[in-house]
């Protein structure tokens, strides 16, 4: 992302000051709140941007977010755009491609802009922080009753009541969360770490009940996405106190990867593993899908066949031989493969350029500014491993619990520092 703005957005007055210190907890309390699904997420958020934007002056904001457009990784990411645009245009059904693609610019927009607005304001970022530490171990203890012994009230209360007798009902309603909280634990730690006194301890609580619900959810995805978050963290530490001891911190993560990587994984196993990767490492189901997938990018080798319609090409929707589950259960479980066949090899180019601008970006800012661009960039770990094997990478949901934990992050980090290309000079 191009976070960048460094002018300052006055502090407000009167009714805005007692809107915007609501909406800021509600930014902070959105990803949490994702354990009582995907609309509670979008509530809360919606009431979060929307307070802090119509408080915000617009004609510095509209400054802010034009300088945040300057930059070599917002260049990158707007050329990216610009050709995923192109091939939105020859979409074969063009109408699920324009939605996706509006809504994903829209995202951006509103990530910038709300990195804009906090950075000037420590006292709405304190408020924020704060709601992440809260509502995140508000929300894993429900979770970890949800999943134990009170699974009928929950799935009752998501509205799949009727689904109560499935084995498993509960964890498969709350997976969206179990990969969330991974992507969170390292944003968690870091703000009680930011924060002091009780909200570290408070954010160390948190770490641990999330590996709680990570397990009982059987997330080989959380686990794994976990252990890369906290490991990067752990890893940045040792090296930032120069003391090789402490690489120590990393061995329990490292733990936490392998228990994700050798977690019982035999769903499936009588398809054929179509790409001859171990089944402990890949499932067959998905190889399955990236080769059918994979087949298709011949016929539309630059700019793809549309956004959001891989599970639409023919033959998408039949049962893989062995198996009762189809070739592609409405998106490939690989951001990779989900972009190269949909937006073509231009597209995908574009893509990873701008995803090395990224991780200059991060890594840079983690040297530079020290916790805050490191938790940026475990969070981004945890964030872009969980896309190469699950979910679709134009998943609302999913990308703006990415956008708010980054704002939130971001706006503690010098302005400029993590779009700045592949070097960053001093000023």
């Amino acid at each position: 992302m191009a976070i960048t703005s460094g002018t300052a957005v006055e502090t407000a007055g009167g009714w805005r000051h007692g809107v915007q210190v609501v909406a800021a907890p509600a930014l902070g309390a959105a990803v949490p709140l994702l354990v009582f699904g995907r609309s509670a997420l979008a509530v809360v958020a919606a009431i979060a941007i929307l307070g802090l934007l119509t408080t915000t002056p617009w004609r510095r904001l509209v400054a802010d977010i034009n300088a945040a457009m300057k930059t070599p990784l917002s260049g990158a990411i707007w050329l990216t755009f610009g050709l995923w645009l192109m091939s939105v245009a020859g979409s074969y059904m063009i109408e699920r491609s324009i939605p996706v693609w509006l809504r994903m610019a829209a995202l951006l927009i509103v990530g910038i802009a709300l990195c804009a607005i906090l950075r000037p304001r420590p006292d709405l970022q304190a408020l924020a922080q704060k709601a992440l530490i809260a509502a995140g171990l508000v929300a894993a203890p429900l979770a970890i009753l949800a999943l134990t012994v009170a699974s009928d009230p929950y799935v009752w209360l998501m509205g799949h009541g009727a689904e109560r007798d499935i084995p498993g009902i509960a964890a498969a309603v709350m997976k969206s969360y179990g990969t969330a909280i991974a992507m969170a634990m390292p944003a968690v730690l870091w703000a009680g770490f930011r924060r002091g006194g009780a909200w570290r301890w408070a954010g160390a609580a948190f770490q641990v009940l999330g590996c709680i619900v990570l397990v009982l959810l059987e997330s080989r995805a959380g686990l794994i996405a976990a252990g890369l978050g906290l490991g990067v963290l752990a890893f940045w530490y040792a090296l930032s106190r120069r003391r090789g001891w402490l690489l120590l911190l990393v061995v329990p993560v490292i733990a936490a990867v392998f228990a994700g990587v050798f977690m019982d994984n035999q769903r499936n196993n009588t398809i054929d593993a179509a790409l001859g990767l171990p089944t402990w490492m890949v499932d067959a189901h998905r190889q399955s899908i990236w080769a059918f997938s994979m087949q298709y990018l011949p016929g539309a080798p630059w700019l793809g066949h549309g956004i959001d319609t891989i599970n639409h090409l023919p033959g998408a929707g039949a049962v893989v031989p062995g198996s009762t589950v189809e070739y592609v259960p409405s998106h490939p479980h690989n951001f990779a493969v989900e972009v190269l066949v949909e937006t073509g090899l231009l597209g995908f180019a574009a893509m990873a350029s701008a995803l090395v601008l990224l991780a200059a970006g991060l890594i840079r800012a983690a040297r530079r500014d020290g916790a805050p661009g490191a938790a940026l960039l475990a969070v981004s770990a945890a964030f872009w491993f969980v896309n190469l094997i699950s979910y679709s990478f134009w998943s609302y949901w999913w990308q703006a619990c990415y956008i708010v934990l980054t704002a939130l992050i971001a706006a503690s980090l010098t302005p400029g520092l993590m779009s700045a290309g592949l070097q960053w000079k001093r000023r």
